[in-house]
């Protein structure tokens, strides 16, 4: 078992120093790679650290190569079209990056087992991006290896372009030619059809004037007709000469300045296709170059098979960097948080589709005990309703009762009466009623009062 540097206990300690930067390039490698340094194992650091180094290399040469392109295509040097290298070096390394970043999955079989998946679409997409990049890296650093062999053909190329153009240069003066030989010819046609028609208008004139088979003599009306007609035609004879005249002056300058112009759009044309010295002109040659010597097809066979495998070599370690424990580690971590988000949310649809159908039966025993509370609530306050007014009946029946004592006492007392005691076992209609004449009340005295309501019997009152 290694120690680490803090325990080691190893008399060379001198050594341990040395370890330090080393340990930080190889941590800044396997962060490169897509992975956390503290929780790598030893066991699965090498591959990282090399996962790394190959990113590199490979945006190294996609540095290069962007360089060399932007370099050939826009006709700059390497100096200033080294920034364009290095976007394109970074949109490689983030593409790699990405893929590796990417891991396949576990999913359910047909049989209830887990299986890992393959890649998805987005890595089959990050990766054919990547492929046409390292075809290009590659298609670049072959540009430069055979440049001195394409640099012949595209001068070959360039002189096959410029005799293409002269040839169409030729064969359109000839065409230009021909068109102002035949309106030449066309306007000597029509200077000798005018030529003609004054010839025989002069006829006419002087048959008019000496007399003939078929016209009268003297200068009559027909002479001078016959005379406006001359005039006429005399004067096309001299419109007719003077377009005669004007083509061939044109015909001779396009003569004499045809060979100047040739020589003029030779020097053109050809300062044009020497300038064409593009990207895709190059590309161009070297296609024919390599259509045409077999030992090149292979060649540039073998080197872009070995750039393209230097530019992938990040995406062909993918595969096995998922098969390291640390990769496992994750995956199961990963597969651990999406089964337990799963199941939260199948048990928070259960606990949904539970409520919805708990909730008609739960509403209804909710509403049964609102009922009964009611009917509860009712009962207790008829009931206290029904307490208080016995009560205050009771307290009235008193109150009543009382006023009746007081004032059957105060009537005795004033008038002088006795109360006679009752007999028990007698009623009350049986009492001897032996009232001395000087205590009965008189009649005035035991009318009621109109404001005195009525009073009840004495021993109602006592009852």
């Amino acid at each position: 078992m290694q120690h680490s540097p803090q325990t080691s206990s190893n008399p060379d300690e001198e050594a341990a120093p040395s370890r330090g930067p080393l340990r930080a390039v190889g941590d800044a490698l396997v962060f490169l790679a897509g992975a956390q340094p503290k929780f790598l194992p030893p066991t699965d650091r090498a591959r990282f650290v090399t996962a790394g180094v190959l990113m590199l290399l490979t945006s190294a040469l996609a540095t290069y190569a962007g360089a060399t392109v932007v370099s050939v295509g826009f006709g700059t040097g390497m100096v200033r079209a080294l920034p364009y290298g290095l976007f394109y070096a970074l949109f490689i390394f983030f593409i790699d990056r990405s893929v590796l970043l990417t891991q396949t999955s576990y999913r359910y079989d047909a049989e209830g087992g887990v299986k890992t998946t393959g890649p998805g679409f987005s890595v089959m997409v990050r990766v054919f991006i990547a492929v046409c990049g390292a075809i290009i890296v590659g298609e670049a650093i072959l540009l430069r290896i055979f440049e001195t062999s394409i640099a012949t053909t595209v001068t070959e190329i360039q002189q096959e372009e410029n005799g293409r153009i002269m040839a169409s240069w030729d064969a359109n003066q000839e065409g230009e030619l021909a068109a102002r030989t035949a309106d030449l010819a066309a306007k000597k046609r029509g200077l000798d059809a005018a030529n003609s028609l004054v010839e025989a208008k002069t006829a006419e004139v002087n048959c008019q004037l000496t007399g003939g088979p078929s016209c009268l003599v003297g200068a009559g009306p027909i002479y001078q007709i016959k005379l406006a007609e001359l005039a006429a035609a005399t004067a096309a004879v001299g419109d007719a000469t003077r377009l005669r005249d004007t083509a061939q002056r044109g015909l001779d300058e396009f003569r004499a300045t045809q060979e100047k112009n040739r020589a003029a759009f030779a020097r053109t044309a050809a300062s044009t296709s020497g300038a064409a010295n593009d990207l895709l002109m190059r590309e161009k040659a070297f296609w024919r170059l390599t259509m045409r010597d077999r030992s090149v097809l292979a060649w540039r066979l073998l080197l872009t098979l070995l750039l393209l495998g230097v530019d992938l070599a990040p995406l062909l370690s993918k595969r096995g960097l998922d098969a390291s424990p640390y990769r496992r580690r994750e995956r199961v971590a990963r597969w651990r948080d999406e089964t337990s988000a799963e199941v939260e949310a199948l048990q928070v649809g259960h606990n949904a589709r539970e409520r919805r159908d708990l909730a008609p039966a739960v509403a209804a025993r909710l509403a049964a005990r609102w009922e009964d509370y009611q009917m509860r609530r009712d009962g207790v306050e008829a009931a206290v309703r029904w307490t208080a007014d016995t009560a205050d009946a009771r307290l009235a029946e008193e109150e009543i009762s009382a006023d009746r004592q007081s004032r059957l006492l105060e009537l005795r007392a004033r008038h002088g009466i006795v109360a006679v005691p009752r007999t028990p076992g007698l009623p009350t209609a049986q009492v001897p009623a032996a009232v001395p004449p000087s205590a009965q009340v008189p009649p005035a005295a035991a009318q009621p009062s109109p404001t005195a309501s009525p009073r009840p019997p004495a021993d109602a009152a006592e009852h």
